[in-house]
């Protein structure tokens, strides 16, 4: 383990854990879910082929249940996401954390033009949001099903943003 990255104590890493699954009991299981999930459908052999271990310890690595050493380590955690280009996993940990995991799209090379419809797409994302957010609103309560709704619409208006801003950035020094 790298001595200059800062780790919290045991006592207080497992308090922190403990903390994060009273105040919100699926959110540590869910990423542990979400690895599961995501081995077995990119197929244990072949993924554990590809990652140069037999498929018997993925099986348990991928098993939330098991409590020895063969758990997923974040090396594991990253190459099965890259091999899969699957970011369940990611995403199911900055839940986890109370935080979103945005994709940063490659936009250096797309043409000055195109900046105009990133801003016109991001004023899209925005009045859908809040088209969205009147309808739910309209009888005075929300849904669980309309805040899902909101949720995934909320995550699109600021990938649109990110997008933006990315482009943005791209243009700094030309």
């Amino acid at each position: 383990m790298d001595p200059s990255i800062p780790r919290p104590a045991g006592a207080r890493y497992v308090k922190r854990l403990v903390a994060i699954t009273e105040r919100r009991p699926e959110a540590l299981v869910d990423v542990f879910e979400a690895f599961r999930a995501l081995v077995h459908e990119a197929g244990v052999p072949a993924l554990a082929a590809r990652m140069g271990m037999p498929p018997g310890v993925l099986y348990n690595k991928a098993n939330p249940n098991e409590s020895t050493h063969h758990t997923p380590t974040l090396r594991d955690v990253v190459l099965v996401s890259t091999l899969t280009q699957d970011h369940r996993v990611l995403h199911a940990l900055a839940h986890t954390l109370d935080h979103v995991a945005i994709p940063v799209p490659d936009l250096v090379h797309v043409a000055d033009d195109a900046l105009l419809d990133l801003v016109a797409k991001t004023h899209d994302e925005q009045g859908q949001f809040f088209a969205l957010m009147r309808l739910a609103l309209g009888d005075g309560a929300v849904t669980q099903g309309e805040l899902r709704h909101l949720r995934r619409e909320s995550m699109e208006w600021i990938a649109a943003i990110v997008e933006l801003v990315a482009r943005l950035e791209g243009l700094v020094g030309e």
